[in-house]
This record gives C-alpha cells, sequence and structure tokens, in this order.
C-alpha cells in the first residue's frame, strides 16, 4: 500500500503539485480533485479578477458578475483565482466585440446550467465504473487512472452540438413562420412525473430508487424523441416536454401512460402561447400547466381547457373533472383524457 501511495505521489508531483499541496489534499480526502484540476486545467493561478479585468478591458465588477453566471463563487479579492486559460477564454469571449450586458450574462448561465449537468454525467459515469465501497484514495485513484478520456468526451461534445444546432435551426424556422401568421405561437406544454415518489424514495434501496428514475427519463426521453417533440428539461422525477401541436402532445402522453414496466404516472397537457428562449418555454400556458399536473392522480392524464378544445372529440374521451383551484389561476376547468379506443395502437417497443 504505502508503494502505491509513494507512486501515487511521483505521478501527482509531476504534474507540477508541490508536496505540501499534495500531503493538504490527502488529509482533506480531496487528493482525486487535486489531480483532475492539475490535469485538467494545466497552468498555475497567476490573476487575480482585477488582473483579468486590466488584460481583457473589462471593468472588476464585471469579471465578477460574468464568474458567478458561470456558476463559481464570486472570486476573493486579492486571491490569484485565474490562470492563463481563463484568460484566453474571456478573451475569446470578447472577440467579436460581446460587451457584459445583462443578457450576455443570461445566455452564459443558461449555458453553464446545461454544461454542470454534462459534467455530472460524465463524473457518475466515471465514479460507477471505477469506485468501489471500502477503496482507499489511492486504489480508487489506480482504479480511476485515464479515466477521464478528454479526447473521447470533446469529440462526442462538439459532434452532437453540432448536429443539435442545426435540428435547433430547424425548429426555430418552423415557429419563425408560425410567429409571422400568430404571433406567439400556440404550442403544447407538458408535464409527467412518478405517482407517489416521496413514498418510494423512501422505501426503495438507492440503486433500486436509481433505476427507477433512470428508467422513467430513458422511456420518456425515447419515447418523446421518436414523436418529434422536445425535452425541455428534467426536474428528479419530473420531466417538461413540449409538442408543436396538441394532438401529438396527447398521443404521446396516452403512450407514455401505458408503458410497461414503468410505475403509475401523473401527466398534466396544456395548450395555447408559450415563448420559447434558450431552451425553456415560459408564459402563462406553462405555469398554468405546472399547476394541472398536480390535480392529476395515479395513473391519470389531466388538459386544461385550451388543449381539451383543441383535441378532435371522435379521437379522444375528455370527461369533466369540474372547476379545480389552482394557485394563481384561482378556479379553472379541467378534463381528464382518455383515448376513445382504450388504447392507442404504437409502434414504440420500450426495450426489455
Amino acid at each position: 500500500m504505502m508503494s502505491a501511495m509513494n507512486e501515487l505521489r511521483d505521478a501527482v508531483a509531476a504534474l507540477g503539485v508541490d508536496p505540501e499541496e499534495i500531503e493538504a489534499a490527502e488529509a482533506s480526502g480531496t487528493l482525486l480533485g487535486l489531480i483532475a484540476e492539475r490535469f485538467l486545467l494545466p497552468g498555475e493561478k497567476r490573476y487575480d479578477h482585477e488582473d483579468l479585468a486590466a488584460r481583457t478591458g473589462l471593468h472588476p465588477d464585471e469579471v465578477k458578475k460574468l464568474w458567478l453566471a458561470l456558476g463559481f463563487p464570486e472570486p476573493v479579492p486579492g486571491e490569484k483565482a485565474f490562470r492563463e486559460g481563463d484568460l484566453e477564454a474571456v478573451r475569446t469571449l470578447l472577440s467579436d466585440g460581446t460587451t457584459i450586458t445583462e443578457y450576455m450574462l443570461h445566455e452564459t448561465r443558461a449555458i453553464s446550467s446545461s454544461l454542470v449537468r454534462i459534467a455530472e454525467v460524465f463524473v457518475d459515469e466515471m465514479w460507477d465504473q471505477h469506485f468501489k465501497v471500502g477503496q482507499t484514495q489511492a486504489e480508487a485513484i489506480g482504479e480511476m487512472s485515464g479515466a477521464i478520456d478528454l479526447q473521447r468526451i470533446e469529440g462526442l461534445l462538439i459532434g452532437l452540438l453540432r448536429r443539435q444546432i442545426v435540428a435547433a435551426i430547424y425548429r426555430r424556422m418552423a415557429l419563425h413562420d408560425r410567429e409571422m401568421r400568430e404571433g406567439l405561437p400556440s404550442l403544447a406544454i407538458g408535464f409527467a412525473d412518478i405517482a407517489g415518489y416521496s413514498a418510494l424514495s423512501q422505501a426503495l434501496e438507492p440503486k433500486d430508487l436509481t433505476d427507477l428514475v433512470v428508467g422513467f427519463e430513458k422511456e420518456t426521453h425515447d419515447l418523446i424523441a421518436q414523436m418529434n417533440g422536445r425535452v425541455v428539461k428534467t426536474i428528479g422525477d419530473e420531466v417538461m416536454f413540449l409538442f408543436e401541436d396538441a394532438r401529438t402532445a396527447a398521443v404521446f402522453a396516452l403512450r407514455l401512460s401505458s408503458v410497461a414496466g414503468l410505475p403509475a404516472l401523473r401527466i398534466g397537457l396544456g395548450s395555447g402561447p408559450v415563448l420559447t428562449r434558450q431552451g425553456d418555454c415560459f408564459g402563462p400556458t406553462v405555469n398554468l400547466t405546472s399547476r394541472v399536473v398536480g390535480v392529476a392522480a395515479a395513473g391519470e392524464i389531466v388538459v386544461e381547457s385550451g388543449m381539451a378544445r383543441a383535441l378532435d372529440k371522435s379521437e379522444f374521451v375528455l370527461t369533466s373533472l369540474g372547476e379545480r383551484s389552482l394557485k394563481g389561476f384561482g378556479d379553472v376547468e379541467l378534463w381528464r383524457l382518455e383515448d376513445r379506443q382504450s388504447q392507442v395502437t404504437s409502434s414504440y417497443a420500450p426495450e426489455q
């Protein structure tokens, strides 16, 4: 064991880490983080936020705002927290004449929050494959040696980003045509969550709970993609989704609720004007639909009046649930959605 730890110390020292830093990281249990930092963020921390501002033409307060928008704590005055790579990143950001405006900071927050989740996915993958219960730091780090494959990660992200940009342009073109005709386009928005999730989360073992949530995300994501919709975001056991028309959203909800192997779901649907910006959706239709899903019972699909009016009554059964008091909206008439044939014939076949 001492030999393995000595080899590990030598490897970390080869990255330019001082022995004192290595000892401190060992004592605090953060040696893996230190290794990742030196491997992924090469170079010394040479600049404080005022240095970074002077070298990029920004005001020090703008550097603070930008750093917070990226999702990191505000820089401590005088602390050398920035490397040459940080300086080049800010210069690249400003190279087209971009200025630090509230809109630009909003964009930065949106992009950074997505990158946070992507980073967590890669770290979860690494942890699940290489970290075992009861391991020492040296054993765990030895297992993870080479686990961070930058070439693979960067190639994957760039390739997928190019394809997603193309898909987003097609979506925006379609919405632009509708905006020219209708103003803010009428879209179908929905929320689906696992009924009784709080009780399940207390009753299941962590692995079983993880399998449940991952299975729910998989089936939801795959079916939405197959039906040419879009996952807006997932929030724990809930997914928010978007379709261009009410009928497709209704068929999706019926298919999802009948997928074998999933627990009972609660689904809420709405149709009306929706503002789409930077991957998210906004407006009264979205807010109302987020309230509607809370009314649904296990295994039930509930829709508001706009969605009910948009659906063909010869294809779907809509049963009035009467008026319900929804926070922020008062009394709202709601409807239970069912398929007229009691099941929707689907070519979607979830993997077993």
